[in-house]
């Protein structure tokens, strides 16, 4: 998969999807992770020509997030980068020889342990928890969320009960009733090599995208 096989609206949709809004983060800074994902149930907005699964691998070190795109079986390069203090995020292809800055503009990846509900500012309620990724997870229903995870507005998220790491979530956006949901399948806690967050040098950026 490629930038030409996705619509524009499919890069936009999937930014909200998944990067971390930096405000509302309460990542412990000495904790970073490495997450092999599954994310679907995007509609009308999905990868052109596909409505499977896709999945993801994710790296979050401080306030940096790498989120890199396993589309089908070609070995697609795609990946978002986000930097912390940096006002945009970046669709990277080497391959493809581009780089398009997009607008950060999600719902948080970490949550306080105790007050989770800080994190989504909506109306929340305890859920059934349970073990996912070998983890035991802490479960909350969330309604009327102004920053619901990857921008979903009410339905149940799943957190790490010792990191506060999200680990799955399943919502909806206002009154859509398409789902939108991520999953982790594996979760490691271990360092992250910085070279995965550093910004590429000779990539193209697009006429008119340049900051």
């Amino acid at each position: 998969m490629t930038a030409t096989g996705l619509r524009a609206e499919s890069w936009s949709f999937l930014v909200a999807v998944l990067l971390a809004a930096g405000a509302a983060q309460a990542q412990p800074q000495d904790i970073q992770a490495r997450i092999e994902a599954t994310i679907e149930g995007y509609g009308n907005l999905a990868p052109r020509g596909t409505d499977k699964p896709i999945n993801i691998t994710l790296h979050t070190s401080s306030d940096n997030l790498r989120v890199d795109f396993h589309f089908d079986g070609s070995g697609s390069d795609v990946y978002l980068l986000k930097r912390g203090g940096e006002p945009r995020a970046w669709w990277i292809s080497p391959r493809g020889n581009y780089m398009i800055p997009v607008t950060d503009a999600s719902g948080p990846y970490w949550y306080d342990v105790r007050r989770p509900c800080d994190s989504v500012q909506g109306r929340c309620s305890a859920a059934p928890g349970e073990f996912i990724a070998g983890r035991l997870a802490k479960a909350l229903r969330y309604q009327d969320a102004r920053n619901g995870p990857d921008g979903t507005t009410r339905g149940t998220l799943w957190i790490d009960t010792e990191t506060g790491l999200l680990l799955a979530y399943r919502g909806t956006v206002g009154n859509r009733q398409d789902t939108r949901s991520f999953r982790a399948r594996q979760v490691r806690y271990e360092p992250v090599d910085a070279t995965l967050f550093a910004m590429p040098t000779q990539l193209n950026t697009p006429k008119g995208m340049k900051d």
